[in-house]
């Protein structure tokens, strides 16, 4: 696409600020967001009085690292913004058996002392050993297949607590999924994740970072550079696409007319908002549901465990009640260095209330199943397709680095275009 064109990105969260700003060096670019705020799961919130009044703390995205995440890093090099180096230690408290511990270093591994005489114990440390060992033999031999995670670890001949007390715990942290979809995730998207990440070996693993002053620092700077135009408070209605406009109505019933449109939303928003989505967007799209997690920034820390040697950056708590669902909680004094008085914690799911509660809200996160999976290698199929394109963190494992890596690509399909095939 040669000429100057006006291009429409409809949602303001990463893969919507990456394909907006790569876009706007040679098109004029205008960014609708619905909510207040541009950044979508990139939400920075200020702890508004008491002692620590002015601290600014991460609730949705909060860290990276320049092995996994190259495209990020590069524009965050681009934009100016600087990182900080933070510990990504996970934490593990069993409130049935009593059972905690914490991935930092010996004594965290080994936070209650009574395991250290514990067979069972050792047993799960030896059975964490060997499921890295076994899924990167079977990432080699292309050997997974089908198969569940529950299924291959079945078929693997590990023990129940294994995924009891290690694999669905750090499963359901790293993808904010429930406790009950993590058996049925499939195995070799599951395997592949954590060998990317360096979490099927002990030792070579990335090192994390964190944004200081908070992620919404890299909004900002966005914001800065760049030149088009930017409405918040905008929902987008439904994207009509013809043969010489794609045209976005917003909420108010306002229209807009554009050359070409960029739909940087969860998928399934996406297909909702097509007036006349064709039969491919329907199927490819259509694959894919998202769960609601309620995030609540306080500084409670009685929901880290009771063992203060077992606390971590992310602390997962599996409640004695089998009804009751897991919670997560990121000592956030801890992953953003924070000198502050209070402990602030960022706690995914807790049902009770929580002591010096500061936000409270929901996020939406992808839910990965063998349907939503094989969609795929399909989706950067539907770019170009009658002035519409593509991008989100659906495209890969559900993280900021899928979410630019997609409006990567869209853009560069954007820009080899001759604006797609006519309705």
């Amino acid at each position: 696409m040669s000429a100057r064109s006006e291009v429409a990105v409809i949602g303001g969260g990463v893969a919507g600020v990456a394909a907006a700003y790569l876009l706007s060096r040679r098109h004029h670019v205008t960014l609708f967001e619905r909510n207040a705020y541009v950044g979508g799961h990139t939400l920075t919130v200020t702890v508004s009085d008491g002692p620590d009044a002015g601290t600014p703390v991460d609730m949705g995205f909060i860290v990276l690292n320049d092995r996994t995440y190259p495209l990020l890093h590069s524009l965050l090099s681009e934009w100016g913004v600087k990182w900080r180096w933070a510990d990504m230690s996970f934490g593990y408290w069993d409130e049935a058996s009593g059972l905690m511990y914490a991935g930092k270093d010996f004594d965290s591994l080994f936070a209650q002392r009574r395991n250290l005489l514990r067979p069972s114990y050792w047993r799960l440390l030896a059975d964490i050993v060997r499921f890295g060992n076994r899924a990167r033999a079977d990432l080699r031999a292309g050997s997974f297949g089908q198969r569940t995670l529950g299924r291959w670890l079945e078929d693997g001949g590990f023990g129940p607590d294994l995924a009891r007390h290690y694999v669905v715990p750090m499963g359901s942290a790293i993808w904010s999924a429930p406790l009950g979809e993590l058996l049925d995730f499939p195995a070799e998207l599951f395997a592949r994740f954590f060998d990317n990440h360096g979490l099927l070996d002990l030792r070579d693993r990335p090192r994390w970072q964190t944004i200081p002053g908070g992620s919404h620092s890299y909004v900002k700077a966005f914001l800065k550079l760049f030149p088009g135009d930017v409405f918040t408070e905008s929902p987008v209605a439904s994207l009509r696409r013809k043969p010489a406009s794609a045209v976005v109505r917003l909420a108010d019933g306002r229209e807009r007319r554009f050359d070409a449109a960029v739909v940087a939303a969860h998928a399934d928003e996406a297909l909702a908002l097509l007036a006349d989505p064709t039969p491919e967007e329907r199927r490819l799209l259509g694959a894919w549901r998202y769960h609601p997690n309620r995030v609540v920034l306080h500084d409670d820390a009685s929901v880290l465990p009771p063992e203060r040697r077992a606390w971590a950056s992310w602390n997962y708590r599996r409640p004695a009640c089998p009804s009751a669902g897991a919670t997560l909680t990121y000592d956030m004094t801890h992953l953003q260095g924070l000198k502050t008085r209070g402990r602030w914690c960022v706690t995914l799911n807790e049902d009770r209330d929580l002591r010096g509660t500061v936000r409270s809200l929901s996020l939406h996160h992808p839910a990965f199943t063998f349907e939503s999976a094989r969609t795929q290698p399909a989706l950067a199929s539907l770019n170009g397709i009658r002035r519409t394109w593509f991008c989100g963190s659906y495209f890969g494992y559900g993280f900021h680095e899928d979410a630019v890596r997609s409006a990567f690509a869209a853009a560069e399909s954007l820009e080899k275009s001759d604006l797609g095939v006519p309705a």
